[in-house]
């Protein structure tokens, strides 16, 4: 017999999906990045992020290389964002203060809740 949610149920990934979802999105981040597709590269960074919600090392590990990613493409004002990510991550996973979707970027609140793209629920 199979398990069938209730409707409006919301499945979680399991974590060993998650994290090979997250080894998937960091792979093409380096990808891009080597091949000089920056945007491309910050668009797998912040997928990356979005999987990462869920453990607060996973969570500090994508903001500390969101900061190299900055660093290296000298985006100043994106140092500077994720500096600040760094120092509220953790105190927001004890809070239980993570927006959910949020790609993790300066250019997004800090607070704001984002939809999760289909692909990584």
């Amino acid at each position: 017999m199979f398990f069938r949610p209730e409707p409006g149920h919301v499945q979680k990934v399991p974590d060993t999906l998650k994290i090979y979802k997250i080894k998937n999105e960091l792979d093409l981040y380096h990808l891009a990045y080597s091949l000089r597709d920056l945007e491309k590269a910050r668009t797998h960074l912040g997928r990356a992020h979005i999987l990462s919600q869920a453990s607060a090392i996973q969570h500090l590990r994508i903001h500390c290389l969101m900061l190299l990613y900055a660093l290296k493409t000298h985006d100043l004002k994106e140092v500077f964002g994720q500096i600040i990510r760094l120092l509220v991550t953790i105190p927001g996973h004890i809070l239980g203060k993570v927006p959910q979707g949020n790609i993790g970027w300066s250019t997004v609140g800090l607070t704001e809740k984002m939809e999760v793209p289909e692909d990584l629920k």
